[in-house]
């Protein structure tokens, strides 16, 4: 499929700072490849919410030119995140205000706004392409979508042209349970209808929800862009999924009771959800030829025996990449928020623009 007309999907997964680089490694490489222009709708979860909400507060809230995203936003983006350690400095803080205890996910805003300037809010973000960040509503069990032009759960309702500060949004996709804790948002003073768009009858909601990491409903974030039974979103025609989920492997059990048990079961619940999610796009939309999909942690050689290119073809096309035992490296960096060391985002960051490198030249090879 010709992309040079094309309105692109990117669904942006989770996994936290890993999550982050490797999308902006991914989008280094759709700049470069001139496709970074068609974007036409953005769905982020967790890491990937951090990633975008950083590449716009580097770039003023404006969606950057090819050439400007290469030159310019990318090496500020990697100063501010090596530079500035987030987790670091929330656990400093937390030690001296005891009251963002029960409040982190509040502390996590504010950090975000100092040290990596995500400002302004939802009405500041540009209106193409259009941003959606993913939650997951507590009391619904839904996801809780919000983009500039929206915001709601389909079981809850809608308001229009919400407000919230653009830290606090980041901060409530990448609110994971037990490390950071909920977002709670009151809804006094909000106007909620039962469409997206306000021209049906206001509804009544409840004094406040309770919105987690956007990767607990699904750490893809592809129902904005995607779903089995009306395909692909009417915003786009071409969907890219980027999936820097973590590896579960394999771990023991700690003790009885313990916050590590307690984190493992929700990352094999999610792990199942992005298998079957996975499954779906492979099934629904890469075979139709109106997608790609980037993993973590498979290297150019994996990609081209799953696809039946060989080896050497590719070689000759793309170059050199990282070997299967950087790929595991990256793959396993630990989901945390902490700033990797220089070397690490580099090679995070690598893997990322190497995997998007290599799955677009091989749909391109290939005719898909």
């Amino acid at each position: 499929m010709d992309l040079s007309n094309s309105r692109i999907g990117l669904a942006l997964s989770g996994g936290g700072i890993r999550a982050a680089i490797f999308h902006l490694g991914a989008l280094q490489y759709l700049a470069e490849a001139k496709l970074f222009r068609r974007i036409a709708n953005i769905s982020t979860v967790s890491g990937a919410s951090i990633a975008i909400g950083i590449m716009l507060g580097a770039n003023g809230n404006k969606w950057p030119s090819e050439c400007d995203f290469i030159t310019e936003v990318q090496p500020k983006i990697r100063q501010l995140i090596l530079e500035n350690n987030i987790q670091r400095t929330a656990l400093r803080r937390l030690s001296f205000s005891p009251w963002y205890w029960r409040h982190r996910v509040q502390l996590l805003a504010k950090i975000l706004e100092e040290k990596w300037h995500i400002h302004g809010t939802l009405q500041d973000i540009p209106t193409f392409p259009y941003w959606e960040i993913n939650c997951t509503t507590f009391e619904t069990g839904n996801n809780f979508r919000m983009r500039r032009d929206y915001m709601g759960d389909s079981k809850i309702g809608y308001v229009q042209n919400p407000t919230l500060p653009l830290s606090h949004v980041v901060a409530a996709s990448a609110a994971f349970p037990v490390l950071i804790g909920p977002y709670i948002l009151q809804t006094e003073n909000l106007c909620w209808s039962q469409d997206k768009h306000g021209k049906k009858a206001r509804v009544s909601v409840d004094d406040h929800y309770t919105l987690w990491d956007g990767g607990v409903y699904d750490n893809l974030g592809l129902d904005p862009l995607f779903t089995t039974r009306r395909g692909l979103d009417d915003e786009i025609d071409y969907l890219i999924v980027s999936n820097a989920s973590a590896s579960i492997g394999h771990k023991l059990r700690r003790g009885h009771i313990s916050l590590a048990n307690l984190r493992r079961l929700l990352d094999i619940s999610q792990n199942q959800v992005d298998i079957l999610r996975t499954h779906e796009v492979l099934a629904h939309v890469i075979r139709e030829g109106k997608g790609m999909y980037f993993k973590i942690g498979y290297t150019c050689e994996h990609i081209s025996e799953l696809l039946r290119i060989p080896k050497k073809k590719l070689q000759d096309i793309i170059g050199d990449s990282l070997t299967g035992e950087y790929a595991l490296k990256v793959r396993d960096y630990p989901t945390t928020l902490n700033s990797p060391t220089p070397m690490d985002y580099d090679l995070i960051f690598r893997h990322g623009y190497e995997n998007a490198k290599c799955v677009n030249t091989i749909f391109k090879f290939a005719n898909v």
